[in-house]
This record gives structure tokens, sequence and C-alpha cells, in this order.
């Protein structure tokens, strides 16, 4: 499931099945000359943090919010109103590295004219941290 969805940017959330309450990140990057995939296993929680963040975010217009980090990869957004281009639309700086503990290596990128995308992000994520029951492989499987 795509969870947010910028330019040059996306996030795609998947429960793994039989786990306990874990989920599978993949966080796609595409902005030249740089273009790649950080996958990382995060505990449904840090999604649930990931989304109040993102609520925060949506609330006030500009702020920081994170997603993964520790030995886990992370995404970093900070979140600023733009000037000039599209009304009520934002400037974005990204950062991703594979290792929250480990900075390097880090990709940095700024994507503009981002539309108000946060409150829809934060609703996804937290679709996805609130399945009841959790996936199992059974329920995965066609009949």
């Amino acid at each position: 499931t795509t969870v947010l969805s910028l330019s040059s940017l996306r996030v795609e959330c998947t429960p793994v099945p039989d786990s306990d309450r874990w989920v599978r990140v993949v966080i796609t990057v595409d902005s030249p000359p740089f273009k790649g995939e950080v996958e990382t296993i995060l505990e449904a929680a840090d999604l649930e943090m990931f989304a109040d963040a993102l609520d925060v975010l949506a609330a006030s217009g500009t702020g920081e919010v994170v997603l993964g980090g520790g030995r886990a990869a992370e995404l970093r957004l900070t979140v600023e109103h733009q000037v000039g281009g599209a009304e009520h639309h934002f400037a974005v700086e990204c950062s991703v590295t594979p290792s929250g503990d480990d900075p390097y290596p880090r990709l940095t990128f700024l994507t503009f004219d981002v539309p108000p995308v946060f409150a829809d992000a934060a609703m996804r994520s937290r679709e996805i941290a609130g399945r009841d029951p959790w996936p199992s492989e059974q329920s995965q499987v066609a009949p």
C-alpha cells in the first residue's frame, strides 16, 4: 500500500504475515541523478508514531517527521511553506538513509510544489498499523 507519494519519493508499507505486527517498508527515491530503494522492517507502532507526527504536520503546515531510525532505515521529511509556486503547497527536504544510527550514506534532496498530502498519509499509515486481525499466510492464499 502506498502511504506517501511525492514527485520524487514514494513510501510503501505492507504487513508481514504471521509476524508480531511487523511492517515491510520500501522507500523509493527517483531524484535524478539518484534513483533507488531502501527497504526495512518496522513495527506497526512505528507506523502509528509516523501517523501522529503527520497529523501534527498537517495541522501546523511546517515541521519535521521521521519514519524509522535506529538500526532500521530512516526517512526524514522537513516541511516548510513554499515561497512562490502553487498556493498552499510546500517545499519538502527529504532525507533517506539505510540505517538511522549511521548517517552514511544519506541521500538528501528537495522537492517543491508538494500539495497538502500529510493528513491522507497519516490515515493510510493508521489503516495499515491498525489492521485487526493481522494478516496471516493463510489469509493471503487464494482458495
